[in-house]
């Protein structure tokens, strides 16, 4: 029987001969690292059968990270393109309202003008800061705004934003809102607007209201006419801007004693005592013991257009020192040149001047006092003192010592920024149980050589008039005298400034 040769001892499975080595192999270590030795180390993995599970297993868990991964990227895309969709919009820019630098933000250090900055007696230098503003039944409490910055955010509802211009013009600005552009939008001209300051409320009529440019708004800052307030809406976009411009209004309330050419506000109308002057009885054929009072005035309606007063239904009288009341007289409102009382229809705006005349005995207690209101029945009175002194001759007394009539004390004098201008801050007191006016002429700023300098501007405007025991701030603006030292005087109270 034949013989079987015996069978190779070799494996059932051979590994392929181009698999041999290829990791021991250290000739081929150099292609190892390269993109093709990877795949041919990938092929010899799977041509063995054993390798196979662990490469699909190895692939599906790798799949799996790179699957996790990517969800995880597209999650943290997602919220923050979420967060930058709800983000609040950042705040527009101011309006371009014309504003005007400060001497401190213009003249260096060293510069000529800070070197005119005089401080007398060690005093602070006057600040008089905006906190409030009144518009009607709105209140807004006010903060400074130096940049556009500080309205990041949503800012209290009834607050306002006050900007550093002229000293004599005040800039606020209320958030851009539907409430305060409709309490804008409801002023009208001759609007009571108050503002209150440190030194104590400051109120402003509404002269203008208007849809304008920038260009336009800052055409009407540029030229300004005395004191002023502008309001508009801040954060307002494009060209068109709301603006409100109210002016300086030196008014008293009312049921408070004034003195003549001082307009009080009674809400419906603004009424001023321009003047008086009493008639002997004789040259208007009453005895000698009775004498005609005449007290002239103006009225200024302040009543929006539509409405209209009655000026018929107008009230006045005059009382005494002791409290004796006398009613207005026809035949005394008219005697010897009078304009008669008010009658007839007094419409918006329309201003009315008329005479108040009374019969009274020549002997009536002094000082008189003119009483005004728009019906009897009405509680506010605009009371005014008629500085009369009487007809009785007064007995000799010693003179006394005279006493002064007001305490004046300068805070701060300096040249404006722009050099041709002397500005002069301080305080007054009236110092006297009586009412204290001043006028232009209590004023005067002299050079070296003893010549006036022109008065360009004053805070508040001329005339003046303090209660007993008031102070008032001021502002008083010279022309800038050509040689120093200049002398100021207030009331024969004189204060030497140097430096020029």
């Amino acid at each position: 029987m034949a013989s079987h040769p015996t069978p190779p001892n070799e494996e059932e499975w051979p590994l392929p001969p181009s698999s041999s080595g290829r990791w021991e192999d250290e000739s081929s270590s150099s292609i190892a690292t390269t993109w093709g030795g990877g795949l041919a180390w990938l092929e010899s993995l799977w041509n063995d059968p054993r390798s196979r599970p662990l490469l699909l297993i190895s692939g599906l868990a790798a799949a799996g990270i790179v699957g996790l991964l990517c969800f995880i990227l597209l999650l943290v895309l997602l919220t923050e393109r979420r967060e930058a969709v709800v983000s609040p919009p950042e705040p527009a820019p101011l309006p371009t309202l014309a504003t005007r630098p400060t001497a401190a933000a213009t003249s260096p250090a060293g510069d000529a003008s800070s070197l005119l900055v005089v401080q007398l007696n060690n005093a602070p230098a006057l600040s008089l800061t905006p906190q409030r503003l009144v518009i009607q039944t709105h209140t807004y409490d006010l903060q400074p705004l130096l940049d556009a910055g500080a309205l990041s955010g949503s800012p209290p509802k009834e607050t306002a934003f006050w900007l550093p211009s002229l000293p004599t013009n005040l800039l606020i600005g209320l958030p851009n809102n539907n409430d305060n552009r409709a309490v804008l939008n409801g002023l009208t001209t001759n609007a009571l607007v108050i503002v209150e300051v440190n030194g104590g409320p400051q109120r402003y009529r509404v002269a203008r209201k208007a849809t304008l440019s920038a260009a336009e708004a800052e055409a009407l800052l540029s030229a300004p006419e005395g004191p002023q307030l502008v309001l508009f809406l801040l954060g307002e976009r494009g060209e068109q801007r709301l603006v409100v411009l109210a002016r300086y209004a030196d008014e008293l309330m009312p049921n408070q004693p004034a003195s003549l050419n001082a307009p009080i506000n009674l809400g419906d109308v603004l009424v001023t005592a321009l003047d008086y002057r009493v008639l002997p009885g004789d040259s208007v054929g009453l005895p000698e013991t009775r004498s005609y009072v005449q007290v002239n005035f103006q009225i200024v309606s302040l009543l929006s257009e539509t409405q209209v007063l009655d000026a018929a239904q107008f009230f006045s009288e005059l009382r005494d020192a002791s409290g004796t009341a006398y009613a207005l007289s026809r035949e005394a409102s008219r005697a010897l040149g009078g304009l008669g009382f008010t009658q007839g229809a007094l419409q918006a705006g329309e201003v009315l001047t008329a005479t108040a005349g009374f019969e009274v005995p020549t002997n009536a207690p002094v000082p008189w006092e003119w009483r005004f209101a728009v019906r009897r029945d009405v509680p506010y009175l605009a009371q005014v003192i008629i500085p009369y002194a009487g007809t009785a001759p007064a007995e000799p007394t010693p003179s006394p010592t005279p006493l002064p009539t007001a305490e004046v004390l300068i805070l701060n004098a300096s040249i404006s920024p722009e050099g041709n201008e002397l500005r002069v801050v301080g305080t007054v007191r009236n110092l006297t149980g009586t009412f204290l006016n001043t006028s232009l002429s209590d004023i005067a700023l002299t050079d070296a050589n003893g010549q006036p300098a022109a008065v360009n501007s004053t805070l508040p405007p001329l005339p003046w008039t303090l209660t007993p025991g008031e102070t008032l701030a001021f502002q008083l603006t010279f022309a800038r005298p050509q040689l120093g030292p200049a002398v100021f005087t207030l009331y024969d109270q004189r204060y030497e400034i140097s430096g020029f």
